[in-house]
């Protein structure tokens, strides 16, 4: 991979005048999808410079040492012109280009060594960031320094006999402090090893990191680049009313309310929501979170994980419920849990209706528990529920069909005192369609 530019200069800030590239490069929109590019300055002795594309100005007053943000563009050929700021393509460009992008990639484009020999670089980026990792690479942009090993600071090499105007592979390396030093690969006479000091790199970033600047004139130093940054790891969150003489709620999460006005006996849907720690507050409909909330929990959610959080028990002693839903649906076949949240009723099994108690397919489930999820074959269903170790029927549940494919939760919620006693049953995934 291949990339010179000895005075690279990208417009970040310059990027408010330079959106009149967008419409420029709008205009040739087409069915063949877009691009992303970026410029880059590394002419160590060039001025600030405008950059067009296809005839129209995107970048202006670029200086050495800065980068473009990525701008988003058609695929297909553009024509890149390099100019002092201030003058005009037709006056004469220092660099004059063409560069086809294809679709769905991303390149940097970089002006490189002294401005008598300025260069086009063309560099295709492919960051692909992980969450728990960094990723970097290195490109040597500076045209009048040999070819160099690069270390961290008094370290072993991590890349060696790295040549202008070449760009590394992506590596993977743990976050931190990242203190590099440049070493003459080989025997080179005339100079020593370089520290152009360090740059702090965290997880689930992808970065370059290029040597730009001139070894004769001692201006070589590192730019680092954040290329692309991992979308953060997701949750799924639920949410279930299920203390029977509570008011409707209002639930909030990090201060902000996700769902209002939620009744006894409802449950939301699953809701994304960034792994990590979470401050969970349920309130009455309306109410204030600084005035007091019913339930306050600081609750974790483990990324690419789903859950269901419960308010359950009477007002006066209402708790939340932390649940780990782990639905694994299965062809042919329904998958099937029961949750005990009915707080004044005693431990129960559950059995097909008129089913003798040894044949009672769940047994001795007390409150809060739930099963864990049993296959069962897919079709319609009379159960009943009994007191542990009974006979006498409880509480009849209401036919439930159970479709192959699907895992469902059946909670059992409300009082048995007040006679709220009911089941809630719910789909928790279902096979993805082929």
């Amino acid at each position: 991979m291949k990339t010179r530019t000895r005075r690279s200069a990208l417009l970040a800030g310059a990027l408010s005048a330079a959106l009149v590239a967008i419409s420029a490069f709008g205009a040739a929109a087409q069915d063949g999808g877009t691009a992303k590019v970026r410029v880059l300055h590394a002419s160590p002795d060039a001025p600030a410079v405008d950059i067009y594309a296809d005839g129209a100005l995107v970048l202006e007053n670029v200086a050495f040492g800065v980068a473009s943000s990525y701008l988003e563009v058609p695929a297909g050929p553009h024509q890149f012109q390099v100019v002092a700021t201030g003058t005009m393509p037709a006056d004469g460009a220092v660099i004059d280009a063409t560069i086809d992008l294809a679709a769905d990639t991303m390149t940097t484009v970089a002006a490189t060594n002294n401005l008598e020999s300025i260069e086009a670089q063309v560099i295709a980026d492919a960051p692909a960031p992980v969450a728990d990792a960094v990723q970097v690479r290195v490109g040597h942009l500076s045209a009048d320094t040999p070819a160099v090993d690069i270390a961290p600071d008094g370290g072993e090499e991590i890349v060696q006999g790295l040549a202008y105007p070449t760009v590394t592979d992506y590596l993977t390396i743990p976050e931190g402090q990242l203190d590099v030093e440049l070493r003459p690969a080989g025997a080179v006479d005339g100079w020593v090893a370089l520290n152009p000091g360090g740059v702090l790199l965290a997880n689930g970033h992808s970065y370059s990191i290029f040597a730009i600047g001139s070894l004769d004139e001692g201006t070589v130093r590192l730019l680092t680049l954040i290329d692309a940054v991992a979308p953060p790891a997701m949750a799924k969150v639920r949410v279930l009313h299920a203390s029977p003489d509570a008011p409707a709620v209002d639930v909030y999460a990090d201060g902000a309310a996700v769902l209002t006005n939620v009744p006894f006996g409802v449950i939301s849907d699953y809701l994304e929501v960034p792994a990590g720690d979470h401050l969970i507050q349920v309130v009455a409909a309306g109410a204030d979170p600084a005035d007091g909330a019913v339930i306050e929990a600081t609750l974790s959610f483990a990324a690419d994980t789903m859950t269901t959080v419960a308010a359950t028990n009477a007002v006066a002693a209402i708790e939340a419920q932390v649940l780990a839903d782990a639905p694994a649906p299965m062809k042919g076949k329904a998958q099937v849990r029961v949750v005990h949240f009915s707080a004044d009723a005693p431990a129960v099994d559950i059995a097909p209706d008129g089913a003798k108690v040894k044949k009672a397919i769940i047994k001795e489930l007390a409150y809060p528990n739930a099963t864990e999820y049993l296959a069962l074959p897919a079709g319609a269903y009379d159960l009943e529920i009994r007191a542990a170790g009974a006979a006498e029927t409880a509480f009849d549940i209401d036919e439930v069909t159970l479709d192959a494919g699907t895992s469902y939760t059946v909670f059992a919620i409300g009082s048995l005192a007040d006679g709220t006693f009911t089941v809630l049953p719910v789909v928790d995934a279902t096979l993805a369609a082929e």
